[in-house]
């Protein structure tokens, strides 16, 4: 038992340095992939990675254009109802809970339309004319499902362009610590249960032999 006390401790210890943490600049790289157009835009998740590993991004700024092949430093907020958004475009807590909520919706869904209307939504904020005419509706409600369901945001973060860079703002979902810890200690787990066997198969070899 204290053997697995040991391993569980340092399984915890290893998965809690491994969670990606806020950092002042991030390298965000571009690869021009997208989910599919719409109104001749491209709608995301866009393709790319984020200091050199995948990553989806989710653009949440409609104000500057970006080609494939580009990459930026950017700046990391984590997105939460005590954030300091103050080194973002829009200095809003509101605007980007909205989007956090929205984003994940758009993720939960495989309907195309619903997905559109959402990041058109999301895009006249930043200045673009929604071509459903319902971005005002659907922010709302998002306001509204923010109190409703106590949604905190968590697991976003916000990626700014450095503003010495071109690039556009966008949006990323990473793992919650929470979900990392419970999956080290399951493998904690499963890994004692299988010692156990090995022991007792080993155990029962020698006593048969």
């Amino acid at each position: 038992m204290k053997s697995f006390a040991k391993l569980a401790i340092t399984a915890a210890s290893v998965l809690l340095f491994m969670i990606p943490s806020a950092k002042a600049d991030s390298i965000v790289y571009f690869n021009g992939s997208y989910a599919f157009a719409n109104s001749g835009v491209g709608i995301p998740p866009y393709g790319g990675t984020l200091n050199g590993q995948p990553a989806e991004f989710y653009c949440v700024d409609f104000t500057h254009d970006i080609v494939g092949g580009q990459s930026w430093n950017a700046v990391v907020t984590p997105v939460s109802p005590t954030t300091n958004y103050g080194a973002t475009d829009l200095d809003n807590g509101t605007d980007y809970l909205e989007f956090a909520w929205l984003l994940t919706e758009e993720s939960e869904t495989t309907n195309q339309t619903t997905i559109a209307e959402d990041q058109w939504a999301i895009w006249s904020v930043s200045g673009a004319t929604d071509p459903y005419g319902n971005a005002s509706t659907i922010l709302s409600d998002a306001d509204a499902q923010l109190t409703a369901a106590d949604f905190t945001g968590q697991g976003w973060e916000i990626l700014t362009p450095d503003p010495e860079n071109a690039g556009q703002e966008f949006m990323v979902y990473t793992p919650e610590p929470s979900s990392l810890l419970l999956l080290g200690l399951g493998l904690c787990a499963l890994f004692a249960v299988k010692r156990r066997e090995w022991f007792s198969f080993g155990a029962s070899r020698a006593h048969n032999s």
